[in-house]
């Protein structure tokens, strides 16, 4: 008898679009007084794409024979996965490599899925609209918070929305809002639908206003440009695959105006929209400078491990425990570049394989786009500008250190990879005789591999939960109970922030306590080292001050002086003039200190020439450098 062939089942749809929403929405909503935002997306989303990505695969057809298409944009993207996972292998941080390699999994699982859904204009439609709601979710919490401000999520800077930071908040919409336009211009969208679509479009551009990160503004603006040249270039052809009517005008009209109307209003009531962008520009000076010298430390650490780079994740280890750090880049979690950071991390050849890839991208987008399909060729190039504002954006900002976009990128790598393999020949196909049994191990070996992302993501969660208990209900000096199995990339900043915060209410024993945790993690942590002498001195235990300080001034990053500073301080305490005109002389000649000294540093070295009748003479010296540094 024949054997019926099972027809081949595909993801629904919806369930992407809800992962979509849920990442939007998750945050830190209740454990507010430790609030770590791109933890609770990354672990949802993390787990969340891999369920999805596990189910594509029990939902396969467990043919005897599986076909395989090897094409050059899969080999290239794939080649830069292989290359981040092997860097365990070279990483200073393993724990870090660890967390980094996270997201790229998340990533990857994203492809998987976008690989294997159905690609007919019903599904694009349904993940359009998906994808559009979780951006306007984004917006409408920011807004809301612009506003009104109703919430307890907190916020490096206003309006962050669900993300902590408003810069975090727009990397997301950057890549889905053109999706808008593929909707707009579709015949299945009507009637009520195109006013609820142009309006909430509207509103993400206010938000986007509203944000004022420069990065984001010229990413849209980038946009707006290649989305304009390409309706120009097809301007003959306009009317063969754009659906348009007076109720289309009107809306769009009627959203443009909402959007001239709202950006000339800010949190505290009237104010022309021109002023904002005078107000953000001016920044721009101060901004980029602090850019330049994030970077300067990245190309630092490249050109230090030029070929495969130190590790995924290893950015961060680099600055704060390999001597790359300054005392402007001191503790920054992430360079603010992903290309360079890309570079950080596995090298040239890693930044050569991602080049690459964007190649072997834009030709399988190029090829779609030539096709009779209009309706997919306008969605797919859409697809292109949107990856194309983003890539711009990573030149600024860190948006695939984040799990939302990490996501996104690979849904959309996923999409236009199996939509290009109908127009761009193989560069090999296998045909492998399978069996059932290798069927099943696959799928074993993908649940495995969840289950222990879980697992750690799991670990993670209970290390986060715990610290808020432990802050919430006074008890941070059990804080050794939080440090997990694996170290989470983002726990060192979070526990500084939170010694940072004892130490200003002088909590002594709580500072001890946490900066112990810190200095067994991170033995050359500048900051910690410091706060740790300082609390010694306090307590007169001078001579464990003494030590640290001298261990401090041999580790410091460039430019960081408190460490000598502090050792000032103690001689005046103790009341060693000698000494400390001997420690103060050693510090002044040395070559840099003036020229990278803070404003803070030099107003504490006054206040001790004028305090100390010995060192009178150098005050004039010491006034003239800090009020003309």
């Amino acid at each position: 008898m024949k054997k019926i062939k099972r027809q081949q089942k595909n993801l629904n749809i919806h369930l992407v679009s809800a992962l979509a929403i849920l990442v939007a929405i998750v945050s830190p909503w209740f454990d507010v007084s430790i609030s770590n935002h791109s933890f609770v997306k990354s672990y949802v989303a993390g787990i969340g794409i891999g369920v999805l990505a596990l189910m594509t695969l029990w939902m396969r057809n467990t043919t005897l024979k599986t076909s395989f298409h090897l094409s050059w944009l899969k080999i290239s993207w794939l080649s830069l996965f292989i290359l981040g996972t092997l860097s365990i292998f070279w990483s200073v941080n393993v724990d870090f490599t660890i967390t980094k390699w996270m997201i790229w999994f998340t990533t990857l699982c994203a492809f998987i899925v976008g690989y294997r859904l159905k690609l007919d204009e019903q599904t694009l439609i349904k993940l359009s609209w998906g994808l559009l709601i979780a951006a306007f979710v984004i917006a409408g919490i920011g807004l809301l918070q612009y506003w009104f401000d109703p919430f307890k999520l907190t916020q490096a800077t206003a309006p962050a929305s669900t993300f902590g930071n408003k810069n975090m908040s727009t990397h997301p919409i950057i890549l889905i809002w053109p999706l808008a336009l593929f909707l707009l211009f579709s015949n299945k969208i009507k009637h009520r639908q195109v006013w609820l679509l142009t309006i909430s479009t509207a509103l993400l551009m206010v938000f986007l206003f509203y944000a004022h990160t420069r990065a984001s503004w010229v990413s849209v603006i980038a946009e707006i440009i290649l989305i304009v040249g390409f309706l120009v270039i097809k301007r003959n052809t306009l009317r063969e695959w754009i659906n348009w009517d007076k109720n289309k005008t009107y809306a769009s009209l009627s959203a443009l105006g909402l959007f001239l109307l709202l950006i000339n209003f800010n949190d505290q009531g009237w104010a022309p929209f021109w002023a904002s962008v005078a107000e953000a520009s001016s920044g721009a000076a101060s901004s980029g400078q602090s850019r330049f010298e994030i970077w300067d430390v990245a190309i630092n650490m490249i050109q230090a491990s030029p070929l495969f780079g130190t590790g995924l994740g290893s950015w961060f280890h680099n600055e704060v425990q390999s001597g790359f750090g300054t005392r402007t880049v001191a503790f920054y979690q992430r360079a603010h570049n992903d290309l360079l950071e890309l570079g950080v991390e596995v090298g040239i050849v890693g930044m050569v394989l991602l080049l690459i890839g964007a190649v072997f991208l834009n030709r399988a987008i190029f090829k779609i786009i030539k096709q009779n399909n209009k309706t997919n060729h306008w969605f797919y190039f859409l697809i292109w500008v949107a990856m194309s504002g983003s890539f711009t954006q990573m030149q600024f900002s860190f948006p695939y250190q984040l799990a939302m976009p990490a996501l996104l990128m690979g849904l959309y790598l996923g999409l236009v990879a199996k939509q290009s393999e109908s127009f761009i020949p193989a560069v090999k196909t296998f045909l492998i005789n399978t069996s059932a049994a290798y069927h099943k191990s696959i799928r074993v070996f993908w649940l495995v591999l969840i289950l222990i992302v879980s697992a750690i993501y799991v670990d993670w969660v209970h290390t986060y939960s715990t610290l808020n208990s432990l802050q919430k209900y006074g008890k941070i000096q059990q804080v050794e109970r939080v440090i997990p199995s694996i170290y989470h990339l983002e726990l060192p900043n979070i526990l500084n922030a939170v010694s940072v915060a004892y130490f200003k209410i002088n909590q002594h024993d709580e500072v001890l306590a946490v900066d112990e945790q810190i200095l067994k993690f991170w033995p050359k942590t500048n900051i910690a080292l410091y706060r740790y002498a300082n609390l010694m001195a306090q307590q007169k235990k001078y001579d464990e001050a003494f030590k640290t300080v001298q261990y401090l001034k041999t580790i410091s990053n460039k430019g960081f002086f408190l460490g000598h500073i502090l050792e000032l301080q103690i001689y005046q305490i103790t009341k060693q003039p000698k000494k400390l005109e001997q420690a103060f002389l050693a510090l002044l000649n040395q070559g840099d200190f003036m020229r990278l000294a803070s404003d803070s540093n030099r107003k504490l070295l006054l206040n001790i020439t004028l305090r100390e009748k010995g060192l009178h003479q150098y005050s004039k010296q010491i006034r003239d450098s800090y009020q003309t540094p």
